[in-house]
């Protein structure tokens, strides 16, 4: 029997709640905040596990006991976002999604990313994930930086002027000792 099942949008919705999967594989979680019906975009998730586990940190948030969780084993070990903004509530998703966070070696065997999972905990607090999210290491601008800064290649003080002509590049070889 399949955990899934086709939408009218090209997706699929999974056996969890909160929970779909994208066309291209992502499993993506959102919910409607109940005092202002809005959606709460929660993220995109490698498991559809790890999707419905950032749900039931909202959930769970919103609505307290009264939630209809996917894991309720787990309502204890849920983190709680520090505000009721939509920010808090996805960075505390991102966090619980993080407890069944399946490692490389699990995704590689299954394949599916629907294996049984050792609970994993990075132990970040929120603004440290919040910062590593804010400014992503693979940047056009850190790669420029790189690019013309020869000095972080090369420890030594040679001067790295171009020139046309190659006799005037110097021969510091380590075989000429």
């Amino acid at each position: 029997m399949s955990d899934t099942h086709s939408t009218h949008g090209g997706g699929t919705s999974s056996v969890y709640r909160g929970v779909r999967k994208r066309k291209w594989g992502k499993w993506v979680s959102e919910i409607r905040d109940p005092l202002t019906k809005s959606r709460i975009w929660l993220g995109s998730f490698d498991t559809p596990e790890m999707a419905a586990v950032a749900y039931d940190a909202a959930s769970f948030y919103f609505r307290k006991d009264n939630a209809i969780l996917n894991f309720p084993q787990m309502a204890t070990a849920l983190p709680i976002p520090a505000s009721p903004s939509a920010d808090d509530i996805r960075v505390a998703a991102h966090q619980a999604a993080l407890l069944v966070k399946p490692s490389t070696a699990e995704l590689d065997d299954t394949g599916s990313g629907s294996a049984q999972y050792v609970p994993t905990n990075i132990g970040l607090s929120a603004s440290e994930i919040q910062a590593i999210n804010d400014s992503p290491l693979d940047t056009p601008e850190n790669w420029m930086e790189f690019n013309y800064n020869p000095g972080l290649y090369f420890s030594n003080d040679a001067n790295f002027e171009c020139t046309s002509d190659w006799n005037e590049v110097p021969d510091d070889s380590l075989w000429n000792s």
